[in-house]
């Protein structure tokens, strides 16, 4: 019987990850903008970051699941029980970025009918506001579906990433760890370059989907090697695969 504590704790799973994740992410912003790092060559600049971004997410990701997994999760071992996890972890950060979506439409429409001049932006920072609000109001109205259609996408990623970490733990197989981090680090790089050079939303949405479709082809391939590995009360130590 699967417990909703599994959710919850790849809920929690993924904001523990974020908060060890954002504040590295940001110290070494600063360390790129006063010199302490060297910065790319500004040709290689979009394609250096888009693999950076894309390594720290799924080194801080997958070493959260690792953990979580490994040693909080000691009885959790088979493949339903990392659908999930994985579910609760896509499911937070969908509904964090959710939170935040709704935040920013409110804000838009506050916006959209104020004096902009009037509410003490800085000269420097009011032209800029002003595109940005003509910009929102501007997109077509099925942006905000696509962001939606993202988050289903990303959800069926999350699980993937799930089964893979603890197929790795449950078949002690250290390979899997390593293909679910590239696999994070490969999605999310391809769709930050991607983003930063102008590509259309559909297009983008596009390939994110084939990302997702490939995500679960993933899960399901992984199932049955659970089922192919299980510890049975007779047996002495021994894992049977």
């Amino acid at each position: 019987k699967l417990s909703w504590k599994l959710f919850l704790a790849g809920a929690l799973t993924f904001i523990a990850s974020q908060v060890l994740h954002i504040p590295f992410l940001q110290l070494l912003t600063a360390m790129f903008k006063n010199g302490t790092l060297p910065s790319p060559p500004e040709a290689w600049k979009t394609i250096f970051n888009a693999i950076l971004l894309g390594l720290l997410a799924g080194i801080f990701e997958q070493t959260a699941r690792y953990i979580l997994f490994k040693f909080f999760l000691k009885k959790a071992r088979a493949w339903k029980e990392g659908v999930l996890v994985g579910a609760g972890h896509g499911g937070v950060e969908a509904m964090i970025l959710g939170a935040l979506g709704v935040f920013t439409i409110i804000n838009m429409v506050i916006l959209r009918n104020a004096d902009l001049s009037a509410m003490g932006i800085p000269a420097g920072q009011l032209e800029l506001t002003k595109q940005q609000v003509t910009a929102f109001w501007a997109s077509p109205a099925y942006t905000g579906l696509l962001g939606f259609v993202e988050r289903v996408f990303a959800i069926s990623l999350q699980i993937s990433l799930s089964v893979m970490v603890l197929y790795s733990i449950t078949n002690n197989k250290p390979l899997w760890f390593w293909i679910a981090l590239f696999w994070h680090a490969l999605v999310d790089g391809v769709t930050v370059f991607l983003a930063v050079q102008g590509m259309g939303a559909l297009i983008l949405e596009g390939i994110v989907g084939i990302f997702a479709i490939i995500s679960l082809w993933i899960i399901f391939a992984l199932q049955p090697k659970f089922h192919q590995h299980t510890i049975e009360p007779s047996e002495q130590g021994g894992v049977a695969t």
